[in-house]
């Protein structure tokens, strides 16, 4: 009965530990990530290089202003708007560690990305307005916020791992009792050894 509570009790430690996983610990980084969100929105509305606006970085090619975007430009763009626009802000309302993980490799990539396109812009007649400073600080603030906290370990973690430990402790602890009981104690082979020389001295005296 023992054992199986113990063994009931280590499945749910490793179950809460496995729930905690799953979760990602933003403390301290949730103004800055939703800063980041908010800034990724300006990006989006105000001109980003000419007069094409962010949004229009999303769209490879020339603008009907005549703004040509770069693949590059279009791939940091597609990048921020799944890792700041739908994963961060996905991240923040449900704290799911795999969403943030993305989110956190997706805005890594658009960031130097991003700052590869200021060195393009430099060399076209469009060069960077204040909407592709205002994407590279959307970016920059995601990375920085995740950097901190993607392999930072909850209290929720801290303590499954905890308990995870305590009910290892006790499956050895049951362990070592059931092999102490299957094995004999040395006392009760001396008894049974002891039993064998009487009954053969016995023998002995009645064969004499």
């Amino acid at each position: 009965m023992r054992e199986r509570n113990t063994t009931t009790a280590a499945q749910e430690a490793a179950q809460a530990e496995r729930r905690a996983a799953q979760t990602m610990d933003l403390r301290g980084q949730k103004l800055t990530l939703w800063i980041s969100v908010a800034a990724y929105i300006v990006y989006l509305i105000v001109p980003y290089a000419g007069s094409a606006h962010g949004w229009q970085a999303l769209s490879f090619g020339t603008t009907e202003d005549g703004v040509k975007i770069s693949l590059m430009e279009t791939v940091s763009a597609w990048l921020a708007l799944l890792g700041v626009g739908v994963l961060t802000t996905a991240t923040l309302l449900t704290r799911r560690a795999t969403l943030g993980l993305i989110a956190w490799m997706m805005v890594t990539v658009s960031f130097f990305v991003n700052l590869w396109g200021f060195w393009y812009r430099g060399s076209t007649a469009d060069g960077p307005a204040i909407g592709m400073w205002v994407g590279m600080l959307a970016t920059f603030l995601a990375f920085l916020g995740f950097s901190l906290v993607a392999l930072r370990r909850s209290p929720e973690q801290r303590a499954a791992e905890e308990k995870v430990r305590a009910s290892a402790g006790q499956l050895d602890e049951v362990g070592k009792i059931q092999s102490d009981i299957a094995s004999p104690q040395p006392q009760e082979m001396l008894v049974d050894d002891r039993r064998k020389k009487a009954a053969e001295r016995h023998r002995h005296q009645q064969e004499g």
